[in-house]
């Protein structure tokens, strides 16, 4: 599976626009994942799908399906089966408008939040995680349950979401003593 850098993601996103505005249409799309860490935070060189939310449904499939086919992507480069971890508590970034598209994010914090619940082990989240803590300068691991309890919704709070984040705030602050040191 080839990876998605984020000038590739961009001309996809064109293409999508030109799509929708020659059969008259508009659409949405709010990504997050590893995604929105590529296009809006520059944390990452490239993501292997495009995690997101996107209106309207049934066009947008007919248009990815048809992208995939004519670009040899796979057929899921952009999915929307992170939906379930995307709550009304996240608060979206507008980050681009073309004539017929509108792409949008979660924000750093419902990112973080996302990420710490998602609590994958042998995936990027770890690391996205420990990126967004030192873009959001948390200080205290307080703030970041502050910041779950906030986003989510109580059955994303599982005990493995607990330890994963006292995993990554324990990471964090050694990676920022270690850059205090040099």
């Amino acid at each position: 599976m080839a990876k998605l850098s984020k000038n590739e993601i961009l001309a996809l996103f064109e293409e999508i626009n030109y799509r929708l505005a020659s059969s008259n249409k508009h659409g949405e799309i709010l990504i997050v994942g590893g995604a929105a860490l590529t296009v809006m935070f520059n944390a990452r060189n490239s993501t292997y799908d495009i995690d997101a939310i996107f209106q309207p449904k049934e066009d947008m499939r007919k248009i990815i399906k048809s992208i995939a086919n004519e670009h040899d992507l796979h057929q899921d480069w952009l999915n929307d089966g992170v939906k379930g971890f995307i709550t009304d508590k996240m608060k979206t970034e507008k980050y681009l408008s073309y004539s017929n598209l509108t792409v949008s994010s979660v924000d750093a914090k419902g990112l973080l939040a996302m990420k710490l619940t998602a609590a994958r082990n042998l995936t990027n989240d770890m690391k996205d995680s420990i990126f967004l803590m030192k873009m959001l300068n948390i200080q205290r691991v307080e703030e970041l349950f502050e910041i779950i309890n906030d986003y989510t919704y109580p059955n994303q709070q599982t005990i493995q979401a607990k330890y994963f984040t006292l995993d990554a705030f324990e990471k964090y602050q050694l990676e920022i003593t270690h850059n205090r040191k040099r």
